[in-house]
């Protein structure tokens, strides 16, 4: 990961990215789930079980959440996956550049749930699951998809978290988010390396970016985490409009390099 944004988009969502159509939106539906289907086949086993019966934790993540080659992570609220997608659409024809979003490329972790679930924790007697052995399962998914999550951020070369009321809860504690997801995406792009790319060691750019300063519940749980947005460069849908305006017919990582240059000075 190199660079990483704070996107900021307001409640009035209906003038953003107004240019995109349905039919657009289908189209790059259609176009990621054809290269979701072409990651996903490179793996035939659902769970990958070794000959003593254990689970092999790795190739299970290659399975369910393989690696995919992208220019951008986009972080986002579940609730916010249509203008997600409307971004990422957005982003791929104005810019040529690769958006991950997790849901469109990946299998549902709760598929992956149920069916260790089925396998280790349900008992044919009681028709019912082991609350204990479930805790434990439910554990090791989580950390499959977290560590899967952690591994794409790292290997992108840009982070772009789309802020939205959905997203960040702003009138009880300043910049926190009731998603343990969002929160971990997050502290993973805090927290991971600062991965300058060849291109820009190789030029000396680098230098010149630097001088431009689920269900029904009993209750319904929340629970509260700091959004740590501090080291994220704040940008709005005007900064997404001024780099396609700089952009010109610059394609994929040229385009990157614009918006570094115009929105991603260090502080």
């Amino acid at each position: 990961m190199y660079k990483k944004f704070n996107l900021e988009l307001k409640d009035d969502r209906i003038n953003y990215f107004s240019n995109i159509s349905e039919n657009d939106v289908e189209s790059y539906k259609n176009k990621v789930e054809k290269i979701s289907k072409e990651l996903l086949a490179d793996f035939e086993e659902s769970l990958v079980v070794t000959e003593n019966g254990t689970i092999d934790g790795t190739k299970t993540i290659e399975t369910w959440f393989p690696n995919y080659k992208a220019d951008i992570f986009l972080s986002h609220s579940h609730k916010d996956i249509d203008l997600a997608i409307k971004l990422a659409c957005w982003l791929e024809n104005n810019f040529g550049v690769r958006v991950f979003i997790d849901s469109l490329l990946w299998k549902n972790i709760d598929d992956l749930q149920k069916e260790i679930d089925k396998k280790y924790t349900f008992s044919e007697i009681t028709k019912t699951y082991d609350y204990d052995l479930r805790n434990i399962t439910t554990s090791h998914v989580h950390a499959m998809l977290s560590t899967a999550l952690n591994d794409m951020i790292d290997s992108s070369e840009c982070v772009m978290f789309l802020n939205t009321p959905s997203s960040i809860e702003l009138s009880t504690l300043k910049n926190s988010t009731f998603s343990p997801w969002i929160y971990s995406e997050i502290k993973a792009a805090n927290l991971l390396r600062t991965n300058i790319p060849k291109r820009h060691l190789e030029s000396g750019i680098e230098d010149k970016f630097l001088f431009h300063n689920r269900d029904a519940m009993n209750e319904s749980l929340k629970i509260m985490y700091p959004a740590d947005l501090s080291r994220f460069h704040k940008i709005e849908y005007s900064a997404l409009e001024g780099w396609k305006l700089l952009n010109g017919n610059n394609r994929g990582i040229e385009s990157l390099d614009l918006l570094y240059m115009g929105w991603g000075k260090e502080y």
